[in-house]
């Protein structure tokens, strides 16, 4: 019995993540997100979600080809790449075999000298962003210290605010939870012989005429009341999964973040 409700268990946790890719497959704008995947330096073969959702059939090869050349090209500008220098955002040479090789490491180093600095490196690490190694080692003696301390307040901070962001959750869901019950109650009260007679001609294929016959079944307002009920449970139930998972998923980013603050130095 254990290994069959097991084996149950676990098939039913592959329908819903196949469910929920599927989902998310059919609701990307693939023009916006293979763009994206060129501004990250990957070739969309690269890419583990595109991948998943073209075995299911579900993207637009026409869409991923013309976000991806877009973002090629937005990327690959000697200004651009200057100014994303300066943001501290990688450039992926590789993609811009249109410019000129020294042009562009030598703007890009001119831009890391406005980037790597201590003010910079604090407000970089202040806004919660991640320094990707970008710096020299001797322009990161200045630039890490102010990045560390940024880094350290944005983390203490956000800890606070998604904490204080699973006790508003948890409010909430215990007055979804009573709610639900109070339903529940009174779904489980409802009288289940309450009735209504009337009667009604029926045709009587023996006699060849109408009959008048009494007919009773279920009273409307019980059958009304009982629909209205399951209606309403049907929705807080929805309401307590969705918090549910808000709360999973706020939990494991305070741990992500509290781990991340811990390996400061």
């Amino acid at each position: 019995m254990r290994h069959i409700l097991g084996g149950f268990l676990v098939l039913l946790t592959v329908g819903c993540s196949n469910w929920e890719l599927k989902d998310r497959c059919e609701k990307t704008n693939w023009f916006n997100y293979s763009q994206q995947v060129a501004f990250d330096g990957k070739y969309l073969e690269e890419d583990g979600f595109v991948k998943a959702c073209k075995k299911l059939d579900l993207t637009s090869a026409v869409q991923l080809d013309l976000g991806f050349k877009q973002g090629r090209e937005k990327m690959c500008q000697y200004d651009e790449i200057y100014s994303r220098a300066k943001e501290g955002v990688p450039v992926f040479f590789k993609f811009c075999d249109g410019l000129e090789m020294n042009q562009m490491k030598s703007l890009y180093q001119k831009g890391l000298l406005t980037y790597c600095t201590k003010e910079k490196g604090y407000a970089f690490g202040k806004a919660g962003k991640i320094y990707q190694n970008l710096c020299s080692p001797e322009q990161e003696k200045v630039f890490l210290p102010g990045f560390y301390q940024g880094r350290r307040e944005y983390l203490t901070s956000y800890i606070t605010e998604q904490g204080a962001s699973l006790v508003k959750i948890r409010v909430l869901e215990a007055s979804y939870a009573q709610t639900e019950s109070n339903l529940q109650s009174e779904y489980s009260t409802l009288p289940s012989n309450a009735q209504q007679c009337h009667s009604q001609s029926v045709y009587n294929e023996s006699s060849k005429q109408n009959e008048f016959k009494t007919v009773c079944e279920e009273a409307f307002y019980i059958r009304s009341r009982r629909t209205a009920l399951w209606s309403k449970m049907d929705d807080i139930r929805s309401r307590l999964s969705d918090l549910r998972r808000d709360w999973r998923e706020t939990d494991e980013s305070i741990k992500k973040a509290q781990v991340s603050l811990n390996e400061l130095p």
